[in-house]
């Protein structure tokens, strides 16, 4: 079906048509006629009028006069029939004109009103289409999210019954642990009885031998007379030896005074060997300061905490903020890591020297999460040796206790389990058989300290499972 506009453009091109027609027939009509042509101010007009019979060329004079005369009653009327077509034609140009601009101005309007709907169809169409894409995209947004959630959910539950089943398999190993040193020890004890019995046996083997010979040695000092004097004259001769050998080594003591008279710092010079030194210096703000500890070929820098009240405390480990990774190796425990004003570890080997020398005391402080601290005091601490695995001895009130005897660490396991404690647990510690206590796990921030058996953890400070705040551990020389 034709639209509006294209019927209108067949309706013009119809009425030009017609109007072409119509002037090819008035000038077919128009020919045999004669032609007249009228100025009427600046304007010229044309017209044809029927043709007159022709005169006769044998006519008098008088019949051409007569001619003239009835000429001018037809130019009067020629006139004024062609003033009427004029009046006419112009009528009719001015009707179509008119007709024209109303056409032209309806074509626009129509053809406006068309382009206007179009628009708006296209427009709504991009609108539709863009609100059905929108929708789709926000349902497969929508259900992506779900399967996200979903995925999450089940691995924290999967996470979760990990944690569990570790915890679960920890206690087994502990019991198994105790059950297997309880056997262990009532083994021991039979062994014992029954080592008592052969060594009964085996003294009374002995006793009889013995008086064997002693039998064999009254025979032989009989036989010594002879012996001694050889034997005395030798003494003489080491004694005269010996008396060398002590010049000598009074000599080498003279050298070595000398050696540390160099060796010896000047009085302007103060070297301290733990932060008591630097109290009793004058000093009592806490801070970072240098140390010389006997048997270290270096110089440390450790943070000191001045409590008036009963000495100067040393620190020999921070945390506080995670910014210090504690997954070492034991190289890097035995040397320390960190830095002194804030996450730290002083060292093992320093530790040992200090505590190898005088006797120390230890205190621990701890922070959880919701601002509550805890403190543990021990009246005696010590590390043995490297060669000893860096085995730590406390006491608390009398109570001697052993932390696992050696130290481990990822690299180097000295634990009491099967299993590598340091690389389940994480950091360097004294683990024993993966036990409930570790100040070097993983610094787990706020929001995720729980039900963590890798973290910071203090058995007897809101469990095995919870992952401290901070905590800080310090020694200083029993007797201050």
């Amino acid at each position: 079906m034709l639209s509006r506009p294209a019927m209108l453009l067949g309706s013009l091109l119809f009425l030009i048509a017609t109007m072409t027609a119509a002037q090819r027939r008035g000038q077919q009509a128009m020919r045999g006629r004669m032609q007249y042509q009228i100025k009427n101010g600046l304007c010229s007009y044309t017209f044809w009028v029927s043709g007159l019979p022709s005169c006769n060329p044998n006519s008098t004079t008088l019949g051409a006069s007569n001619h003239t005369q009835n000429n001018q009653p037809l130019l009067v009327h020629m006139r004024l029939l062609f003033d009427h077509q004029m009046e006419k034609m112009e009528n009719a140009l001015r009707n179509n004109m008119q007709r024209m601009e109303k056409l032209e101005e309806n074509i626009q309007a129509i053809l406006r009103t068309e382009l206007q709907q179009a628009q708006q169809n296209i427009i709504q169409k991009h609108t539709d289409f863009i609100l059905q894409l929108g929708t789709s995209l926000m349902a497969q947004t929508t259900a992506q999210t779900l399967k996200l959630i979903n995925m999450e959910a089940q691995i924290l539950s999967q996470t979760l019954n990990m944690e569990k089943r570790m915890l679960e398999i920890m206690q087994t190993t502990e019991k198994l642990e105790k059950q297997m040193q309880e056997q262990n020890h009532t083994v021991h004890q039979l062994d014992l009885e029954t080592q008592l019995h052969d060594l009964k046996a085996e003294q009374q083997n002995q006793l009889g031998g013995l008086h064997r010979e002693k039998d064999q040695l009254y025979h032989l000092l009989s036989n010594q007379g002879s012996t001694l004097a050889s034997i005395q004259h030798s003494m003489f001769a080491v004694s005269r030896n010996s008396s060398q050998l002590w010049q000598k080594q009074q000599q080498l003591q003279e050298n070595l005074q000398q050696l540390v008279t160099i060796l010896e710092p000047s009085p302007d010079e103060q070297v301290f060997q733990d932060c008591e030194d630097i109290r009793r210096s004058g000093v009592n703000q806490d801070g970072v300061y240098t140390i010389h500890i006997p048997n270290l070929n270096e110089s440390k820098r450790v943070f000191c905490v001045m409590d008036t009240s009963g000495g100067a405390w040393t620190l020999i480990q921070r945390r506080e903020n995670g910014t210090v990774n504690f997954q070492r190796s034991w190289q890097e425990y035995k040397q320390g890591f960190g830095n002194p004003a804030g996450e730290h570890w002083l060292g093992n080997e320093a530790v040992y020297q200090l505590t190898s020398r005088a006797k120390y005391s230890l205190r621990l402080e701890m922070e959880d999460w919701d601002g509550s601290t805890n403190q543990e005091n021990f009246k005696h601490f010590q590390l043995g040796s490297e060669d000893e695995f860096y085995n730590g001895v406390m006491s608390q009130l009398g109570k001697v206790i052993l932390w696992n005897n050696t130290f481990s660490t990822r690299d180097a396991d000295h634990d009491n389990c099967n299993c590598n404690c340091a690389a389940i647990m994480s950091g360097g510690w004294w683990f024993d058989a993966c036990g409930g206590s570790n100040l070097n796990g993983i610094y787990y921030p706020a929001d995720q300290h729980l039900h963590k058996a890798n973290g910071i953890r203090w058995n007897l400070f809101r469990g095995t499972t919870y992952s401290l705040r901070a905590t800080r551990m310090m020694i200083r020389p029993l007797h201050s």
